[in-house]
């Protein structure tokens, strides 16, 4: 029974992404996908690397043939070479969903780029034997100019976060140009992934250095948290990288991290089921997402700041833990899908709920990110697919060895 339930979420996710992103041939924004259901005209950069990840499952699981996947795989990549709006090979954070054009002043996100890259080199890895879909994807990663970021600061080796050329420009605060600085833990290991292959090998290593490992604790082990103790932080690179294999160049474990996280969320969560209706132990999940207010920030201890919540339960969350958590969260999606329906819909689970307001609030939104990361961890929860693609695909295999990472002695049997 909740082996059906996972792979009628997966489908509904597949379903998500094959219906919101477009599909219309000749369209200069061919292979975009929305950034959510709320505003159906405005892609998102990263729900493209998610969707481009998509279509490898959908091979795999017969949910297209492969010539069609292929199709839409290629047709993507064009797009992202020849029309999407860049800088520098980073693009826009929104686009317009039919041109491709930038959406106002939008930043040229880093971030945002490299999860749609994470998508290029999955599809790339899976269909490796199409030419053409290896020389667009080829020529995408060699031309994002990845020095363009790098700066020093006491010491230090960072990636700036955006570029944003416009006075008043999304996130600029003061002159336009480079916004913001990675020196904090979260979301960005995958940039420091695709950035080796393309920077001086002692660069590459420094910047991946060069972040900060605040630490916190759970149930006294050590957690190196993110400053809002977002869940998603913890996932989207785990979402390809399959860390669970691996150990980084000072032995840290980031898949045991991340489980850690997961399991002070819920405790987080269930420690406050007295004052929040939503939470307790099947129901838990604090993260980036729909809220009663809109998208909101949400997390929990450990973390830097004093965390936000205000009852909602991120679904998406919570359903990208089954790889770390897989019983707690097995157990949070039979609860969720059986006891309460209206977290579910034509595409699987919506993105949150809470039960603090008047009346009771279900979000009937999809964001392209949040369905997308789940997805990811479905899949890889029960068959390792997009993992063994990413990991092993020959360009983060080289990004692997520049950073030094090295398998860990008890791959085989770290995974729950």
């Amino acid at each position: 029974m909740k082996t059906d339930i996972l792979l009628n979420e997966l489908r509904g996710s597949f379903d998500f992404f094959l219906e919101f992103t477009n599909r219309k041939i000749g369209s200069p924004g061919f292979g975009l996908t929305v950034d959510s259901t709320k505003k159906p005209a405005v892609a998102s950069i990263a729900s493209v690397g998610f969707a481009l990840t998509a279509w490898a499952i959908a091979a795999e699981r017969g949910y297209l043939d492969r010539e069609t996947a292929c199709q839409i795989t290629r047709g993507t990549l064009s797009t992202l070479l020849t029309n999407a709006s860049q800088q520098h090979g980073f693009f826009s954070h929104f686009l317009h969903l039919e041109t491709a054009d930038r959406i106002g002043k939008s930043e040229y996100s880093t971030i945002d780029t490299a999860i749609c890259l994470n998508g290029v080199i999955t599809a790339a890895a899976y269909f490796h034997q199409d030419a053409g879909i290896a020389d667009l994807a080829a020529r995408l990663l060699e031309r994002v100019d990845w020095d363009f970021l790098v700066f020093t600061r006491e010491d230090k080796t960072l990636f700036s976060m955006a570029y944003n050329p416009d006075h008043e420009g999304d996130y600029v605060r003061g002159e336009p140009g480079l916004v913001g600085q990675w020196d904090m833990a979260a979301e960005q290991k995958m940039m420091y992934l695709q950035a080796a292959p393309r920077l001086e090998a002692q660069t590459a290593r420094r910047l991946y250095q060069g972040f900060r490992r605040d630490t916190g604790a759970y149930a006294g082990a050590p957690v190196i948290l993110n400053p809002g103790g977002n869940l998603f932080a913890y996932q989207f690179s785990e979402a390809w990288l399959d860390t669970a294999r691996l150990l980084d160049p000072d032995g840290v474990d980031w898949f045991e991290n991340t489980r850690r996280a997961a399991l002070a969320n819920r405790a987080f969560c269930i420690a406050n089921a007295d004052r929040y209706k939503a939470y307790h132990e099947n129901s838990w999940g604090l993260s980036a997402g729909d809220s009663p207010k809109g998208y909101r920030v949400f997390g929990s201890p450990p973390c830097l700041k004093t965390p936000r919540h205000d009852g909602t339960v991120s679904i998406y969350s919570a359903v990208a833990c089954l790889p770390f958590l897989p019983d707690m969260t097995l157990d949070l999606i039979h609860f969720l899908h059986d006891q309460r329906p209206r977290t579910w819909g034509p595409y699987g689970f919506y993105d949150a709920y809470n039960l603090d307001v008047a009346p009771a609030w279900y979000s009937h939104t999809l964001y392209g990110i949040d369905k997308g990361c789940s997805m990811l961890m479905i899949e890889n929860h029960l068959t390792g697919l997009v993992w063994e693609l990413y990991t092993g695909s020959p360009y983060i295999r080289q990004a692997l060895e520049i950073l030094q990472f090295r398998p860990r002695p008890d791959a085989g049997a770290q995974r729950p």
